[in-house]
């Protein structure tokens, strides 16, 4: 009582904070909404339900009794017999259909002969699905009458009250076809017209079924004396499901009794499946829209911190303050959930009375002009009771561990860290900024430090910002503006760092504070209008004058690992340089591998024995594929500098594609992210197979094969030898020039 009394207090009072009384709103919201479409959609299939089981109720009987064994059953069994005398059966028909031939007008077609009792017509509700002006008739002296369905009238080419009659073809029982008389082999008799049809408005009767006399179906089948079903309606006023167990037991185990939903138990199924799977996908919303809760609740429960404190001082336990976060959840849940209750029954009050949403835009397009809705009780519960037991779940363990956290942990923490502060020798640093011409915006700062990753944001006031983080060792860090620019400044523990930056010449910025940054800024004043190969070249002379500074590093990186226009050898110069003082370095180590792996991947190697992906899901092994040459183009759609390099590979695709030459052309992306790659190449029509595993430089033939720039091509036999290797259009023309030859397009 006494956590209900503070989480109710909670729940409708003012924070301090707008945040938490706006987010409280959403979650509340949330699940509202999802408890709403929970009722909604899971009416819709009830009322699309009940009105097929309306459709289907004017032509199968309330119940159908069928033998267990066999397609026919003795009609003079003393089961059946005995079933004639029940005194809750109001209507009894004996049933033989059967698949026979119809051909009437020159058109032919397989239909359902279903021979029925005069009292058919009431055993169902035969005036609903009458169409025509005739009465319901079966013979009439030595005539024999048939009631087509609508549907299968029309693929016989016949109107309701057709002159000709329609002849009906059966084969005979136990004979083989005459080759020399086929006609001789079926049963054949006439079918003459009553003047009506029937229009169930289901495929499965209008279009496939004929009613015609019990004596008439038995006689053509050759099927006297025998059953396919018997047809029942109950006497009013009798429990169809009572009087089904009561003709069970009498029938005993040969027979089955079926309801008019064990009729149609396929189609049925089906839609209680596809209402479960829509609950199971609504209530997976549910679970989304429970999140919001938690958001809640950790916000509450950070505002209420020195509440709980409050609270364990006047002697309340640990659990009793977690109950309070709990049952505020809880409650949250709760409201929602009758909220939405009552919103989605209202909906569907209007819709079931008034038919807002329409199938078509005008009256009689379809079976019903709307769509069906009928709320079933049992609905109402079980969807009350999902929400409440999703929400309860949903809180339960972020409760726990949040309330634990700020009531003991924080405390205790934020003892600690008063007690032993790190100061400006710990693991901190500062960097505090100045930007002209910015008085107030947004950064980012990251690194890819293996302890202290982070990506946190900077905001800037009135042309200024600070920034505190935590290093153990030498780290670079990097600024990142909206447009994707990068700046780099290098941070140890104890570091008091400055930046200054004009917002309109962003590239050249200063760092002060420590030497490494005191490196970088001399660095990047020395290649300011420089290209692209003097900068490099700058580099390098940087990188052997400062080999002890991580300065060094990072220009390797920056310049030769990691650049896709670095030159092999001259790769291999700054790492011999950097190796006697940074044997440790991970980035040295990686660069080691890939050259390695380059130099047993060279010309004369064989491709590595690889199982590949296509965008088509083909598998494909290297060492399986048949071709005379295979080719493997590495690029990346990231690479803003290789359109000339694709737009020339397309044209070789083209001309060496199709069939033209024994060349197995596979192209693998190095896109970390599927979806890019797969916009960009969209609906290529290069004749190459497009492979993208989405692990970038950590693709395993990549790593096998060294690759180090983009784009990379790889050619190789039909022993699957290298036979070359190259990164320019201009070498790949070459090279399919000289080992398969010019190709005319």
């Amino acid at each position: 009582m006494f956590s209900f009394y503070i989480a109710r207090r909670y729940l409708l009072t003012k924070k301090s904070h707008h945040a938490i009384n706006i987010i409280s709103g959403i979650a509340v919201v949330g699940v509202a909404v999802a408890t709403a479409a929970l009722v909604c959609i899971m009416s819709v299939f009830n009322g699309f339900q009940d009105m097929v089981a309306d459709l289907f109720n004017a032509f199968d009987p309330e119940l159908k009794v069928v033998a267990v064994e066999g397609k026919f059953m003795s009609a003079d069994t003393k089961e059946l017999q005995e079933l004639k005398k029940n005194p809750d059966i109001a209507v009894f028909s004996e049933v033989i259909e059967d698949n026979a031939l119809l051909v009437a007008n020159n058109h032919q077609v397989m239909a359902t002969v279903k021979g029925v009792d005069d009292n058919f017509e009431k055993l169902v509700d035969f005036d609903r699905i009458k169409y025509g002006a005739g009465a319901y008739e079966l013979h009439a002296d030595v005539l024999e009458y048939g009631i087509f369905g609508i549907n299968l009238l029309s693929t016989l080419g016949i109107s309701t009250d057709f002159s000709t009659p329609v002849q009906v073809y059966a084969p005979r029982g136990g004979s083989h076809i005459d080759l020399n008389d086929p006609t001789e082999s079926f049963n054949q008799d006439e079918l003459y017209s009553p003047r009506v049809c029937f229009n169930v408005r289901q495929q499965k009767y209008d279009s496939h079924y004929v009613l015609t006399s019990k004596q008439f179906a038995q006689k053509i089948f050759e099927r006297e004396g025998l059953l396919s079903s018997v047809e029942i309606k109950v006497k009013d006023g009798c429990d169809i499901g009572s009087v089904k167990k009561k003709l069970s037991k009498l029938l005993g185990p040969k027979y089955r009794v079926l309801d008019r939903y064990e009729q149609q138990e396929d189609t049925f199924k089906i839609m209680q499946i596809e209402k479960l799977m829509s609950y199971i996908f609504l209530v997976l919303i549910l679970v989304i829209a429970c999140f919001n809760i938690i958001g809640s609740l950790s916000m509450l429960i950070i505002e209420k911190k020195e509440d709980a404190i409050t609270l364990r001082n006047l002697g309340a336990t640990e659990k009793q303050i977690a109950s309070v976060f709990m049952i505020e959840g809880r409650l949250i849940a709760i409201v929602g959930a009758i909220i939405g209750l009552i919103i989605g029954v209202v909906l569907c009050y209007i819709q079931q009375k008034y038919g807002v949403i329409k199938f078509g835009h005008s009256a009689g397009s379809y079976i019903i002009d709307s769509y069906p809705v009928n709320i079933h009780i049992m609905d109402i519960v079980i969807i009350f009771f999902t929400v409440i037991i999703v929400g309860f779940l949903s809180v339960w363990y972020p409760v726990r561990h949040l309330s634990k956290k700020f009531t003991t942990v924080a405390l205790s923490v934020a003892v600690l860290m008063t007690m032993f502060s790190c100061g400006p020798n710990g693991s901190k640093f500062q960097i505090k900024g100045e930007f002209k011409d910015m008085p107030a915006g947004m950064l980012y700062v990251y690194n890819v430090g293996d302890e202290t990753a982070c990506f946190d944001t900077i905001y800037i006031n009135n042309g200024e910002f600070k920034y505190v983080g935590h290093v153990e060792e030498l780290t670079p860090y990097y600024i990142v503006f909206p447009n994707a620019l990068e700046q780099v400044f290098f941070a140890a523990p104890g570091d008091n760092l400055t930046y200054k930056a004009s917002a309109n010449d962003l590239k050249n910025y200063s760092v002060g504070g420590s030497d490494e940054n005191q490196l970088m800024n001399r660095f990047r004043k020395d290649i300011d209008g420089l290209s692209d190969i003097q900068a490099q070249d700058m580099a390098a002379r940087y990188i052997k004058e400062n080999t002890d500074s991580y300065v060094a590093i990072y220009l390797f990186e920056r310049y030769f690992a990691k650049n896709e226009n670095a030159r092999i050898n001259d790769i291999k110069e700054q790492l011999n340089i950097l190796k006697p003082k940074w044997q440790d370095n991970m980035l040295l180590k990686e660069t080691e591998y890939k050259l390695k792996q380059m130099s047993s991947t060279g010309i004369g190697k064989k491709l590595p024995d690889v199982k590949l992906e296509t965008k088509q899901k083909e598998q494909i092994r290297l060492s399986k594929i048949n071709s005379d040459y295979t080719l493997l183009l590495f690029w990346a759609s990231w690479i803003d500098y290789q359109y000339e390099f694709i737009e020339g590979f397309r044209d070789l695709s083209k001309k060496y594609g199709e069939n033209k030459s024994s060349l197995k052309i596979i192209t693998v992306s190095l896109d970390n992210q599927i979806f890019r790659w797969q916009d960009f190449i969209g609906n290529d029509t290069l004749y190459s197979s497009h492979v993208c595993d989405g692990l970038a430089w950590e693709t395993p033939l990549v790593r096998q094969l060294g690759i180090m720039s983009l784009p990379t091509y790889v050619l190789s036999d039909k022993n699957h030898k290298i036979v070359a290797k190259g990164t320019t259009i201009k070498e790949l023309k070459s090279d399919l020039k000289n080992f398969i030859g010019d190709i005319t397009e």
